[in-house]
């Protein structure tokens, strides 16, 4: 699950929490005779009998509802970044997998090897591997080759060679 994902559902689950909390109150209130206290639910049935279908807040309303419902339909069916990525079997019948961040670290050892790189940010993802390095040389020259040979042999070593590409850049600063 993302990060938003997950926001967004703990989000949803305390207003969802709130709002029943709320409701059962109000019953309570309703049922022992007593004032509403927050919502004024006397005035919304008023106002709601004399709506139709046909009124623009009703359409807004429902408009709006399916709206909603629809991007967090799309925000819940969205894949995210694997937890863990499939390694090539060497025997048989013996499935292995190894963890996106310890994929991320052993790229980014590779890819702080070569000479002038001081950092690199590394992130996996299905199909590709993005590679951000940071250097302090004033001319990197062909550092951004010697980083992408680094870093795509040791995806041929783990064996993820056909299955993650790698996308390098280099860029002059500090790193992290």
């Amino acid at each position: 699950m993302t990060v938003v994902n997950r926001v967004l559902a703990t989000l949803l689950a305390l207003a969802l929490l709130l709002g029943g909390l709320l409701a059962v109150v109000e019953v309570v209130l309703a049922a022992l005779g007593r004032r509403p206290w927050l919502v004024p639910h006397p005035d919304w049935t008023s106002w709601l009998t004399d709506q139709s279908l046909d009124s623009g807040a009703v359409r807004a309303a429902l408009v709006g509802a399916v709206v909603l419902g629809l991007v967090l339909l799309v925000l819940a069916l969205r894949r995210g970044r694997p937890g863990a990525l499939p390694l090539p079997a060497r025997v048989e019948s013996v499935r292995t997998t190894a963890s996106r961040r310890g994929i991320e670290r052993t790229l980014r050892a590779a890819a702080t090897r070569p000479d002038g790189v001081r950092d690199a940010r590394v992130r996996a993802r299905r199909r590709t591997v993005r590679v951000r390095a940071a250097t302090a040389l004033r001319e990197p020259g062909d550092l951004q080759s010697r980083v992408t040979e680094a870093v795509s042999q040791r995806l041929e070593e783990l064996g993820l060679a056909g299955t993650l590409r790698p996308r390098v850049t280099v860029s002059r600063g500090a790193g992290r």
